[in-house]
């Protein structure tokens, strides 16, 4: 924490139960060894892995987590908490209370082990238990390590013990007059601070004495002290908190700052240095350095507005505001030129020439000053009428004026208008950019035009530029022309092609306000925020198409940011400055600063398994069997990652997924029917900005086979098929011998008797063939049978929907009323499928509690009509219960329709069949008992066909290709 920055000047996120906290109260906080924040409050335990909250409660853990008010996590990963109820260990995935007396503070042992300060002393914790140490006698109510010297707060008195003899008897020091509670200890370059019910003390050699910082916390009762790595002393109390730097002087915290009275009960410096505070009704705050610096109204800034920064050559910064012309110096703000001196308050424009006059361009006009006078030239009065916008010199005192009605030129002492007869959006002109000789690219409402031998006109690169706001025109390197839009994205020119990148492609937003460079890297101001990326990895014309990841670096729209302010304001000429290694953004709160040196590359975090959901019960991350029953699991992940910007993951099964599944920001993936075999899963996570994936995890999974799917029972069923038919007519070619020898004479009998026994064996084949497309329980047809028909029904034209139909809950018939229960009600619903069925529709058992129709000649009305009709059929069912009860079950229907593309054929069938499994999915999402498709509405490539749908889902719905249909309510 840099103690020359004031606190408003860094950034402040905030999280409450809104965002996932289990309750507002926090009481303690600690980070694991895998970077992991731990956050205790007064309802349950709760880890942070800088996105999303995981709650541990009594109904997760089977032990109570909640008021525990001690939190420390040991070199080896494990995490002790302690509360009333004495300690509690995390580890290994599980929780397990040890008990022992009310714990008030936790500190390392000196050999990784937690110290415990309890109510009846000091304690360790031995082979699971928690053994008392005999030297200290009386409550402990805090604890500090220092070096080997451990300092111990109780009632009325510190003690100091050698931390290599724990069990020896300590040195104490007694307060002097009332004793008071010692809740929390401190220790810094002045010595041991020492928090008390009854204000902020210090140790003088052998006195307890006040500590003396005003502001009356020598009286004030503290809630919680920290030294930070930077010497600071934070203290909390319940009216403010209080920042005490080692250069001396005392910070109080303004409330607008964080919050009016926060109560900070808690306070935690992470190891990246970011200090974390817990408060008694707020919840859980962090303040971070950063790499920014904001200049605002709090600094002396006459207006939080600000328009425009420039340097003025000195090594200050000139800001623009609403209100004005303010100079910063670096450390202090002061007033340059009031908004009365100027032909408009406003200052949306500055600009410096080659005489060192100052040019300010307004929303109504532009004045000149030199050397604090203003000097504008009477003839520059014709402009007050129009916003200016950019102020460019080209050449010494020949200076070019974008405003919002048209380009003038200001030279020899003459204002011309370079653009006479343009009106409508291409009069708007935003940016100026010298090209070259003779030759100026101007950005307009209407794209970017081109000013060469006295005459404008459009570039035939800039065409697809055509009614886009143009907001900027900088140079990115060699025979590179970068252009920012309003709502395009940003394109790259280059040898006379033009390539554009938006936010399909990766991009935060498609506006962009500002382009700068800076050290190989690109830095944007954009209404999301200020980003950079690499220029190695911006898409250039010409080269495949590919996706970017970059870095926010400010100004993001977080739900959490206290100190939320959007980077950056507005298109024109000065809204971005580069001074060194440092980038100014004009702002609506302000004048920011980022500090490229300091932003690095982001490292990405390694990812996490932490359980395997299956039949509603939760696994720790070790290796899983799956067994009989439903194959649907959901795998839960996540990373640890308190750093700025959002973690995206990519996941895959191995052995199922022919490729990496890219998951976004989401934190869990299901997979249903998993087929027999041995799987691995495997999830990696990355930062935007990082140059690539962390460490990944994996989880082996081994879906075990049915009984009837073991190659074994396959293999006997195939032989006893064969030794039947091998018996069989061995038999009848014995019969025939002895009647062909016994009863030569009757032949034309016997030959009459084998035409019997040939039409039975040809009905018996018949039977057997029909069984082998018949599934057994339900009569209807299965899998194979339908998939055999699919060629004859797409072949004959038409409309096909594809409707799957599974079960709700199906399993809890099973284990709740038995197998053969479960039996005769897929039975009952295999007879409403087949009495509902059309002659021409086919309906088949899929597999399972499962179900498929192919219904011909349909339309996606005609198709949600039939699934919204079996859906209320199923559900106004009533099935026997084999116990003279009766059971009511819903199912969830989703649906496609063929074909996809007027080009598909039979290949494109899998492809309706996935849509349809998407639906399902999603109608199970919407909470069972409903119905949903998933259809196209315009041809699908081929190139859309032949690839998974779930990493394409997204995109092709929102560009309308797909669209989901749903029964209206």
């Amino acid at each position: 924490m840099d103690p020359q920055l004031p606190l408003h000047a860094m950034v402040l996120d905030h999280w409450s139960a809104e965002q996932g906290l289990p309750q507002i109260t926090v009481l303690a906080v600690t980070q694991d060894r895998a970077g992991f924040l731990w956050i205790t409050t007064q309802t349950a335990l709760a880890r942070f892995d800088g996105e999303a909250f995981a709650t541990f409660d009594r109904a997760t853990t089977g032990v109570d987590t909640s008021m525990l008010e001690a939190a420390w996590a040991d070199p080896s990963g494990q995490v002790w908490f302690g509360g009333p109820q004495g300690v509690l260990r995390y580890g290994g995935g599980h929780f397990t209370g040890l008990g022992g007396s009310p714990v008030n503070a936790i500190v390392d042992s000196g050999d990784g082990t937690p110290l415990l300060a309890t109510a009846t002393g000091l304690a360790r914790v031995r082979d699971g238990r928690v053994v008392p140490l005999p030297g200290y006698r009386g409550p402990a109510l805090s604890l500090l390590r220092v070096g080997d010297t451990l300092w111990i707060g109780g009632v009325g008195r510190v003690c100091r013990l050698d931390s290599k003899n724990l069990a020896a008897a300590p040195v104490c020091v007694a307060q002097d007059g009332r004793a008071t509670a010692i809740t929390h200890l401190a220790h810094s370059a002045e010595g041991l601070w020492l928090g008390t019910q009854a204000g902020l003390k210090r140790l003088d050699g052998e006195h307890i004495i006040a500590a003396g910082l005003g502001q009356g916390l020598d009286t004030t009762r503290i809630e919680s002290l920290l030294v930070d790595h930077a010497g600071s002393l934070w203290v909390g109390t319940a009216p403010a908190l209080f920042r005490h730097l080692a250069a001396g002087g005392l910070e109080r915290i303004a409330d607008d700052a964080i919050a009016d009275k926060p109560w900070v009960q808690a306070l935690f410096e992470d190891s990246a240095g970011n200090l974390w505070m817990g408060t008694h009704t707020r919840g859980l705050y962090r303040v971070w350095n950063g790499w920014t610096r904001r200049v605002s109204s709090v600094d002396g800034l006459s207006d939080a507005l600000v328009w425009s920064v420039l340097g003025d050559g000195h090594g200050n910064v000139l800001i623009g505001t609403n209100s004005g012309v303010d100079v910063f110096d670096g450390e202090h703000v002061r007033p340059l030129l009031p908004g009365s001196a100027l032909t408009d308050p406003s200052a949306y424009e500055l600009a410096r020439d080659s005489r060192g006059r100052l040019w300010v361009g307004t929303r109504a006009g532009v004045s000149v000053f030199e050397g604090g006078r203003r000097v504008t030239p009477p003839a520059l009065a014709q402009l007050d009428r129009w916003q200016i916008n950019d102020v460019r010199e080209i050449a010494a005192d020949d200076i070019w004026i974008g405003t919002s009605r048209g380009l003038f030129r200001w030279y020899a002492g003459a204002l011309t208008r370079l653009d006479p007869g343009t009106s409508g959006p291409a009069a708007t002109v935003r940016v100026i950019h010298v090209a070259g000789p003779d030759r100026v690219y101007v950005g307009t409402g209407d794209g970017v035009q081109e000013w060469r031998g006295g005459r404008m006109t459009q570039p035939a690169w800039a065409a697809p530029l055509r009614g886009r706001f143009v907001t900027r025109i900088a140079n990115l390197g060699p025979g590179l022309l970068g252009i920012g839009t309003n709502d395009a994205g940003i394109g790259v020119m280059r040898g006379g092609q033009l390539r554009m990148t938006g936010r399909k492609q990766g991009l935060p937003s498609d506006n962009v306000w500002t382009m700068d460079v800076i050290g190989g890297d690109l830095y944007v101001g954009s209404n999301a925020g200020a980003w950079r990326m690499s220029l190695a990895r911006l898409p250039m014309p010409g080269s495949a198409q590919s996706q970017v990841r970059p870095q926010l670096v400010a100004g993001e729209l977080r739900a959490t940011s206290v100190h939320n302010s959007p980077c950056c304001n507005g298109g024109g000429g000065s809204r971005s400055l580069v001074v060194g290694d440092a980038i100014w953004f004009a702002t609506t709160d302000g004048a920011l600063r980022v500090d490229t040196r300091r932003l690095g590359t982001p490292k990405p975090p390694p990812a996490r398994i932490d359980s395997i959901e299956h039949a509603g019960r939760q696994y720790p991350d070790a290796s899983f069997d799956l067994h009989a029953g439903a194959r649907d699991i959901a795998i839960h992940y996540t990373a640890p990652y308190l750093g700025m910007g959002a973690v995206s993951f990519r996941y895959q099964l191995e052995g199922y997924d022919t490729q990496w599944q890219d998951a976004g920001s989401r934190r869990t993936v299901f997979y249903t029917h998993l087929p027999p075999g041995n799987f691995r899963f495997r999830v990696m996570a990355t930062v935007a900005g990082s140059d690539g994936y962390g460490p990944q995890a994996t989880l082996s999974i081994n879906v075990l086979p049915r009984w009837y799917e073991r190659s074994l029972v396959r293999t006997a069923a195939v032989l006893l098929a064969l030794l039947a038919l091998y018996l069989l007519l061995g038999w009848r070619a014995r019969r025939v011998r002895r009647q062909n020898l016994r009863l030569e004479a009757q032949v034309a009998q016997r030959t009459e008797q084998l035409a019997e026994v040939v039409e039975r064996l040809r009905t018996t084949n018949l039977a057997l063939a029909e069984a082998s497309q018949t599934d057994q329980l339900t009569a209807l047809h299965n899998r194979r049978y339908l998939l055999s028909c699919v060629p004859d029904i797409l072949s004959g034209g038409g409309s096909v929907g594809v409707l799957q139909i599974d079960l709700d809950y199906f399993k809890r018939v099973n284990d709740s009323y038995g197998h053969a229960v479960g039996d005769e009600v897929l039975r009952s619903v295999g007879r409403l499928l087949a009495a509902a069925r059309r002659e021409s529709d086919i309906t088949s058992r899929w597999g399972g509690e499962e179900f498929l129709l192919l219904l011909c000649q349909v339309d996606a009305a005609g198709v949600l009509n039939i699934a919204e009709r079996l859906r209320q059929d199923i559900a106004a069912h009533t099935f026997a219960d084999g116990r003279g009860g009766s059971i009511h079950l819903t199912c969830s229907i989703g649906f496609s329709l063929h074909p996809l593309s007027t080009r598909g054929g039979s290949d494109a069938f899998d492809a309706v069949l996935e849509l349809a499994d998407v639906a399902l999915y999603q109608a199970k999402a919407d909470g069972r008992n409903a119905c949903v498709g998933l259809v196209a509405t315009h041809d699908l490539s081929a190139a859309a066909l032949q690839s998974p749908f779930a990493p394409q889902l997204q995109a092709l719905l929102a560009s309308g290709r797909l669209t989901w249909l749903r029964p209206r309510p």
